[in-house]
């Protein structure tokens, strides 16, 4: 555009641009000489198969540093570098095989092009100068006076919008070109080659990269977005994180996003696998570097051995120091004693940590309320939850759990990328697709809730989880014999006979539960408990309106825990089941004596003078085994369970039917006392069988031993019976044992609670249990466990087995084989014992069945980690295999981690070069799946602070099969597709238009299905990352 003499180039046209500009001169010219602020791509690409014909281009850069040491240089060239860099990337998203871009590499490498940058001073000069072509200008007579070339001064940088988009104002120069060149040369000379470094990065962007390459990045970029990078805290200044292993870092890394995202988290690796270890780096990080308040709530058992003497070991001044950190039990909660305390954590506490959190999984306990209104009030509060048994009786379990962070609030996890509009709703639908694959028979669940509870998307994004198999092939590949484990045997089945112990006991309590009314001829159930629901049909004769519908619906359900509870205890021992008996007759007669003037009296009188052999028994009994009175009587339910309606209204219950009925289960309970008392322990064969085990096993000859029991009371028949029969070194523990615990579990196991066998006094050989100390201890120095009975809930199995299945040390081995080597030939075997008689457990089963309305069942789903169930059908051969099920198989997630785990170890500078690469990649080979094409996406997701991610974002895999344009979105199954070696070779048959379908065709399935699920907002798009064909 001319202005008289002045010629302008603006942009303003296209006609008008720079672009047009520089290609007329291209055209005519031997040279260019390039002064600009920065260098893109898109400049030479603006100039394609234009450029080319020019025989030399030089391009000198500016900085814009104000101070010129080495380093502020370098940093300024690093700055152009990364600029140049990044417009490449630009560049690729739209132009996908970057055409043209090999050409500009050529000419580089041919020194056609040659870049420098003058870090002499601030430069910001933006030049074009031209040299007209020898023969060109030759052909003008000398007169004309043609000068040697033109340039064209003014703002435009060499990018592809200073050439064509931006309004720019830029003069052609004519005159004294000359001395336009000498300042060009001048400025050269003093310039910095930096040709090698643009080089570089162009070289990097149109390499053709391996199937490998695209592999190994994919992977590392779905496994980044899943970690949180380790500070310089962590190496350097924390005491805990050097001694954690590489997937208890990982698993500390996952619980600090995930809480960070959704201020709660869960760690729910197996027993034995050091949670709390991953725990105590939770409380280091928290406690020291950010010095916020710290609550650590743990089971009482565990208080003083697991968690004071770690903390006291590693990081004492916690405890002693200006600190804000609080221990408190489970059971603290509730203390009316504590009640200010629990006010402050309310409105101070910052971090929650629990451990063995699934005791707080009941919403309608007091403890768990009392929880859920601490974590909602007073200051914002993160959760930590360490427990190894999230599930134990349905997915709603961790729903609970959940919501002691959510508050209750249903779409909390509405946001990107979970998209869950109701909490509720979502476990309703897993409850629910369990029922419809499972069918009612839990026989037919094999695979499924494993399946549902591993597949769930809530559940991948706040539960950190490894399987013991993954765990142990983890820390083989990056410890190596470092750590170690015990060689679990399998579980070998205690026979004994119930016949032969109880004689016409087991027929008395089979047959009780056929009864049948002698009149009408109606099934009765083994105990009808009247005084425990007189708001049955069949008692209450009031106003059914007034009825509180509560109150009568947990009296149901209390007959049927009692009834539960009977059969349990006589699996158990006849311990067990005299004290139930006892109990329950007891609390009928009191019933029958306080209302008997409302009854037959001459009937029960009858009664009770029939039975007052019986009578005598239950009231010596409770004298002589009661401290006080006989609420005290040991039992596994809770306090409501035994309580009874006072002062019935007898014009609202029907007295006398209550009482005939109470009359009937005495009869029934006293049979059974009488059985009892005619009872002689030293033909009970269970403990025979026990004893035989101890003497004669040559596999726990010598050895500590564990015997776990669900119930006091066989706890302390089986501490009685065996200090009878001799043996030594005997100690019983339950839930009211007085003592120091702490002293206790290392008096059983010293070496693993820092101690050793000459520094304790009366070291305990037999040690006798109920499940009191079946969380979090360490009594791996034990390598027996003996259960006493079938526990009806397999959870606790697990739990019982994880006391001594553990992760051992080397060093502690060491000196317990040296102070004990009679132990080192059978050191790395782990035994343990099921009492479960073969021949009568079927009966128990199915009464059990009938009881309960239940089928047993051992999944991963409800805390086991395994697949078998136990049924009626299959008898005790899940018990049998539990081995396998304790132990677990690697889940899909888990195999690709160890496959991640091998790459980096393969390569462990890798998280360095990826930082270099270009932000998009690609391949191709030959399918072994699927064909098609692979993508990695970054998508969207939005940040605590309402913001959008910008590579932070959550990576997701795809698979599309163009010819169908069928999506798969499973990981695993697109991980087994793209996995290759180094050596695969590449292979690429698809074209720019046939990708850009592709491509096209990906995008909008995620728009349909992920986008628009999460409210994305205009503007903000997926990013992709890598991608594959599979040909």
């Amino acid at each position: 555009m001319a202005y008289n003499n002045l010629y302008i180039v603006d942009n303003s046209t296209e006609q008008q641009s720079v672009k047009e500009y520089l290609t007329d001169w291209c055209k005519v010219s031997k040279q260019m000489d390039i002064a600009t602020g920065y260098l893109e791509i898109g400049g030479l690409l603006a100039l394609d198969t234009h450029w080319q014909k020019l025989d030399k281009i030089r391009i000198i850069l500016g900085n814009e540093m104000t101070k010129y040491t080495r380093d502020v240089i370098d940093k300024a060239v690093e700055v152009l570098i990364s600029r140049f860099n990044d417009s490449i990337d630009t560049e690729h998203e739209k132009n996908e095989f970057l055409i043209g871009v090999p050409a500009i590499l050529e000419a580089m490498k041919s020194g056609k092009i040659e870049c420098r940058v003058y870090d002499k001073n601030k430069f910001h000069a933006k030049a074009y100068i031209t040299y007209f072509r020898d023969e060109y200008r030759n052909q003008f007579i000398q007169a004309m006076n043609v000068p040697i070339g033109y340039a064209l001064v003014g703002s435009s940088n060499f990018t592809k919008a200073g050439l064509t988009q931006n309004i720019e104002l830029n003069v052609q120069v004519s005159n004294d070109v000359d001395q336009l060149q000498k300042w060009f040369d001048d400025h050269w000379e003093r310039g910095e080659d930096i040709t090698t470094a643009v080089l570089n990065v162009i070289e990097n962007h149109v390499k053709e990269f391996s199937p490998y390459d695209v592999y190994i990045r994919s992977m590392y970029e779905y496994f980044k977005s899943r970690e949180e990078t380790v500070s310089e805290w962590e190496q350097h200044d924390s005491v805990i994180y050097q001694g954690l292993s590489q997937y208890q870092r990982d698993g500390y890394n996952g619980l600090i996003e995930i809480a960070n995202r959704y201020s709660g988290a869960f760690l729910c690796d197996g027993v034995g696998l050091g949670k709390t270890f991953v725990g105590m780096m939770l409380i280091e990080r928290f406690v020291k570097k950010e010095r916020k308040n710290v609550v650590l709530i743990v089971p009482a058992a565990a208080r003083v051995s697991v968690w004071e003497t770690t903390i006291k070991k590693y990081i004492p001044e916690i405890l002693d120091g200006f600190y804000s950190f609080k221990i408190i039990n489970h059971t603290d909660l509730l203390l009316e004693k504590n009640e200010n305390l629990m006010n402050q954590i309310q409105e101070q506490a910052e971090i929650v940590i629990i451990d063995e959190a699934h005791h707080f999984r009941n919403r309608s306990s007091n403890r768990y309320r009392k929880l859920f209104d601490m974590m909602a009030g007073g200051r914002q509060k993160q959760m930590f939850m360490l427990t190894a048994t999230p599930i134990n009786n349905s997915f709603l379990d961790l729903q609970h759990l959940i919501e002691l962070f959510t508050h209750r609030q249903d779409d909390y996890f509405a946001a990107a990328p979970l998209g869950i509009h109701s909490l509720s709703g979502h476990f309703k639908k897993m409850e629910a697709n369990l029922k419809r694959q499972a069918g009612t028979e839990v026989s037919d669940a094999v695979d499924v809730s494993d399946d549902i509870f591993r597949a769930d998307p809530l559940v991948n994004a706040l539960v950190v989880q490894r399987s013991r198999a993954y765990v142990k092939k983890s820390l083989s590949a990056t410890e190596g014999d470092k750590v170690m484990f015990s060689i679990r045997q399998a579980p070998i089945v205690a026979n004994y006979s119930l016949r032969s112990s109880y004689g016409k006991l087991i027929d008395d309590f089979v047959n009780s539960f056929y009864r049948k009314d002698k009149e009408s001829g109606r099934s009765l159930p083994i105990l009808a408990l009247a005084v425990y629901s007189p708001y049955e049909d069949e008692y209450y004769i009031g106003d059914k309106s007034k009825i509180d519908l509560m109150v009568s619906g947990r009296q149901q359900q209390v007959v049927n825990l009692i009834r539960q509870l009977l059969l349990k205890r006589f699996e158990s021992s006849i311990a067990a089941f005299e004290e139930t008996c006892i109990r329950i007759y007891f609390r009928l007669y009191t019933f029958l004596n306080d209302y008997k003037e409302n009854g037959n009296k001459r009937l029960i009188e009858r009664t009770l003078n029939y039975q007052a052999k019986v009578l005598d028994y239950v009231k010596n009994f409770i004298e002589n085994n009661m401290q006080s009175t006989l609420e005290e009587l040991e039992d596994d339910l809770p306090d409501y369970v035994w309580e009874t309606e006072d002062n019935l209204n007898t014009e609202d219950f029907d007295i006398r039917a209550m009482l005939d009925d109470t009359i009937l289960d005495m009869e029934v309970l006293a049979e059974f006392i009488e059985d009892i008392m005619d009872f002689d322990s030293s033909k009970d064969d269970k403990i025979r069988e026990l004893k035989r085990i101890l003497t004669e096993d040559e596999r726990i000859k010598g050895k500590k031993v564990i015997i776990f029991t669900e119930f006091r009371s066989t706890a302390k028949y089986i501490y009685r019976e065996l200090q009878k029969a001799g043996f030594e070194g005997l100690y019983e523990i339950d839930g009211q044992s007085k003592g120091n615990r702490h002293d206790m579990v290392v008096r059983f196991s010293p070496y693993y609670n820092d101690s050793c066998s000459t520094e304790v006094k009366d070291e305990i050989q037999i040690l006798i249990a109920t499940d009191v100390l079946a969380e979090g201890l360490n009594l791996q120095d034990a390598s027996c466990l003996i259960n006493y009975e079938l526990h009806w809930n397999p959870v606790r199995l697990m739990q019982r087995i994880g006391r001594v299945d553990r992760r051992r040390n080397v060093e502690i081995e060491e000196r317990l084989l040296a102070d004990h080597p009679e132990l080192a030939g059978d050191r790395a075997n782990a035994y343990y014992w099921n009492f479960l008689p073969p021949t009568e457990l079927e009966q128990l089963l199915n009464l059990y069945q009938t009881v309960s309305k239940k089928t047993l069942r051992i999944s991963k789903t409800f805390g086991i980690e395994g697949k078998k169930l136990l049924t009626p059908e299959d008898d005790f051969e899940a018990l049998k295999e539990f081995n396998s099920q304790y132990e677990g198989e690697t889940s899909w997630d888990e195999e690709m981690a160890l496959a991640y785990q091998k790459l980096l170890a393969a390569q462990p500078d890798y998280p360095d070069l990826a930082a270099s690469m270009p932000k998009k990649m690609y391949s191709g080979k030959q399918a072994s799946t699927f064909t098609g094409f692979f993508f990695c996406y970054e998508l969207p997701m939005k940040r605590t602070d309402g913001t959008w991610s910008d590579g932070d974002g959550w990576y997701r895999w795809y698979m599309l099969d163009p010819e169908t344009n069928k999506v798969i979105e499973s990981t695993y199954d697109i991980w087994k597709a793209i996995q290759c070696t180094p050596e695969e070779p590449r292979k690429i048959h698809t074209n720019e238009v046939g990708f850009v379908k592709a491509r096209k065709t990906i995008e909008n399935y995620i728009k349909k299905n992920y986008m628009r699920s999460v409210q994305v907002p205009l503007g903000v798009k997926p990013r992709l990352v890598t991608w594959m064909e599979l040909c």
